[in-house]
């Protein structure tokens, strides 16, 4: 293979080689913070929904009551998301509260979760379960969060059950301005790795231009 060429060619593999380190770079590990397996295919969406992308593991050593708050024609009755907080007329919680503490937007849907009934959720001894702190939504006025989440990864495993425990009493509504998403969430900050990454492909995509038209000039050169 003549020296244009082979520079091109080696060029060409290292360009291509290197390209996807300023993809991944860019990216930090969806899990650093919160240990979710990769079986869960919506795994950076239920992570970003903890407060700071944080979360732990715990192993259930016993069996375990949490609470989960749906519409009183059943939908939302069955979830992933769960929490430790008890919203009643005996605590002076109503329906807002869970909707701001859980931070459950009303523009998702539809329909909306207007956590108007409440119900226990038995998880056997054994089971993974991911807590955190709930995480605000847009706008963070009207769904701050700040409650415990708790998340499982499949409603169906044998001895999960969700059982009825009764009305949670009618806040009222929110303000106008929270019924639409009018904050975007901020995109996670790139790695360190990731200038290196642009500044490595840009400096090997210039090389490799200039190499192939040496390359080119010479043959045409050649030709005459």
């Amino acid at each position: 293979m003549k020296k244009q060429k082979c520079g091109v060619w080696l060029g060409g593999v290292a360009f291509i080689s290197l390209s996807p380190l300023v993809l991944v770079a860019g990216q930090t590990r969806a899990s650093a913070a919160c240990p979710l397996p990769d079986s869960i295919s919506d795994q950076a969406t239920v992570i970003a929904s903890f407060l700071n992308s944080e979360c732990t593991k715990q192993t259930l050593s016993q069996e375990t009551t949490y609470y989960r708050y749906y519409n009183n024609d059943n939908t939302y009755k069955f979830g992933r998301y769960l929490t430790s907080n008890f919203y009643d007329s005996s605590n002076g919680k109503t329906t807002l509260d869970v909707i701001q503490e859980l931070a459950l937007a009303q523009y998702f849907g539809p329909p909306p979760n207007l956590a108007q009934l409440r119900e226990t959720v038995t998880l056997p001894a054994g089971l993974d379960v991911y807590i955190g702190i709930a995480g605000p939504q847009p706008p963070n006025v009207c769904y701050p969060g700040g409650a415990t989440q708790a998340f499982i990864e499949n409603t169906r495993t044998p001895g999960v059950s969700f059982v009825f425990d009764g009305n949670v009493p009618d806040g009222g509504s929110l303000s106008a301005n929270c019924y639409t998403a009018t904050a975007a969430k901020p995109i996670p900050e790139p790695s360190p790795l990731f200038a290196i990454g642009v500044l490595a492909t840009i400096g090997l995509a210039a090389t490799f231009n200039r190499t192939l038209m040496e390359s080119k000039t010479k043959q045409i050169a050649n030709s005459y």
